[in-house]
């Protein structure tokens, strides 16, 4: 399946997620690989998925056990939303770390966000996020507010996956908002009994 407008976001590709948000969430979980990059200058990461590969449909693992996840955010969201929980629940990788809309009154966060048994943490971010194109340029304001969505491959404890809140804009919020907790809880190794 080839990139078209309905599964990327409104036909444009290219808003890339910004130094200040993505530096400390990529310090704390050491991400492996981008599932979701227009090109590799749009790549946060080496290891990216392109849209000619259709991260929809190619297994994750080929970028790593720990994937960055910035998807598009048009009509097709919850279809992203079912691969990482795929990707995770399957143990193709590890870990996936979304960055999303927060959409909480959707039946797609429902099912896979509060009620899901591999989604350990959401992130509420203050402040809009404003997305970066290739050339550099920021973006206005996204319309409305979004998230960070941690998955692992192993079952949260918990009724609820952690609520967290941080700043968009301030490294040091992302780095103190209790994320440094969950990345210790996420990060598990495979081989050890749980």
């Amino acid at each position: 399946m080839t990139a078209t407008p309905t599964t990327r976001t409104l036909g444009l590709d290219t808003w890339m997620t910004p130094p200040e948000l993505f530096d400390p969430v990529h310090a704390l979980f050491r991400f492996t690989g981008d599932a979701c990059a227009g090109s590799a200058v749009e790549a946060r990461l080496p290891a990216f998925i392109p849209p000619e590969q259709d991260a929809l449909s190619t297994d994750w693992s080929m970028v790593g056990p720990r994937v960055w996840c910035n998807c598009p955010y048009g009509r097709s969201i919850s279809a992203w939303f079912h691969r990482a929980d795929a990707m995770v629940r399957g143990a193709s990788v590890d870990t996936v770390v979304m960055l999303t809309f927060a959409n909480t009154d959707t039946a797609y966060w429902r099912r896979y966000v509060a009620e899901n048994e591999h989604c350990h943490a959401v992130v509420f971010l203050h402040r809009r996020v404003r997305f970066v194109r290739p050339d550099g340029v920021k973006s206005g304001a996204a319309p409305k507010g979004s998230a960070l969505i941690v998955y692992a491959w192993h079952r949260r404890a918990t009724r609820w996956p952690v609520h967290l809140y941080a700043d968009a804009t301030s490294p040091e919020s992302l780095l103190s908002c209790g994320l440094r907790d969950v990345v210790g809880a996420v990060l598990l190794d495979k081989d050890s009994d749980i």
